[in-house]
């Protein structure tokens, strides 16, 4: 594991960073390119690049500080200063948040900028876990003495105990997800229906792989991206209803 990578006095490069900053600069140049493929301004993805990348930052601590409320009451500087505790869902749902607003006050379409956007959102989320697991930064699984089973004694977190590597599982589905959502948007699809691809793609393999994780359960025995991926899974299942019933509707 490499938590850090260089350092010098307070200068501090960690490996989750590297991950991640690789994550929005290839997300993005995916990003721009299906801009400029379907006929839409790329400055406008600029902007939405230099809202998404701190607005990514700021709601993944906030979310795990609102998952580890004890921990935050105890140390609430050295959580806020860590390179530990990032919840990938918190920078995902404010970045949406934030990036809506700027849509629309540019008078675009989000469904449709959406379904752009979608394969380098996914693109980005892959270097994002994979950022995980290269720092060790605590999100792991349950122990396990399987094949599967990885220790990560040098993470932000160490582990001496061999547990499942999710961060890693979470990698290799998002890079088959990724390739998938490529493919998908060849072909002439309803608006919104790659962007709902992309909520269940991302909420159906982390609600499963909370199962092996050890993150605390807040409500119906359910962890915190539980909750928020039943609401992405909901949501894109609601789109593609909504989908379906506009189509029979303009067959009838």
């Amino acid at each position: 594991m490499y938590p850090i990578l260089f350092q010098y006095k307070i200068l501090s490069i960690g490996g989750y960073g590297v991950m991640l900053g690789l994550g929005f600069y290839f997300g993005f140049l995916l990003a721009e390119r299906e801009f400029i493929l379907r006929g839409k301004n790329p400055d406008l993805a600029y902007k939405i690049l230099l809202a998404a990348i701190p607005c990514g930052i700021i709601g993944s601590k906030l979310f795990h500080i609102l998952e580890h409320l004890s921990e935050f009451k105890a140390d609430p500087k050295g959580m806020l200063f860590s390179g530990a505790g990032l919840s990938a869902y918190g920078g995902i749902l404010l970045s949406l948040v934030v990036c809506y607003i700027i849509i629309k006050l540019h008078k675009e379409d989000f469904l449709e900028l959406g379904d752009i956007a979608a394969p380098a959102l996914m693109l980005g989320y892959v270097f994002g876990r994979f950022g995980c697991h290269v720092a060790g930064d605590g999100c792991y699984g349950i122990p396990t003495f399987s094949f599967l089973g990885t220790a990560y004694p040098n993470g932000i977190v160490p582990s001496t105990i061999p547990v499942f590597p999710t961060p890693l599982f979470e990698v290799l589905f998002a890079v088959a997800a990724t390739g998938f959502l490529l493919i998908l948007r060849k072909h002439e699809l309803r608006k919104g229906t790659l962007f709902f691809t992309y909520l269940l793609l991302t909420g159906l393999p982390r609600f499963f792989v909370e199962f092996i994780r050890t993150n605390p359960k807040m409500m119906l025995g359910f962890s915190q991206a539980q909750i928020v991926s039943i609401g992405m899974i909901i949501v894109a299942i609601a789109g593609f209803s909504f989908n379906f019933y506009r189509a029979r509707k303009a067959t009838a």
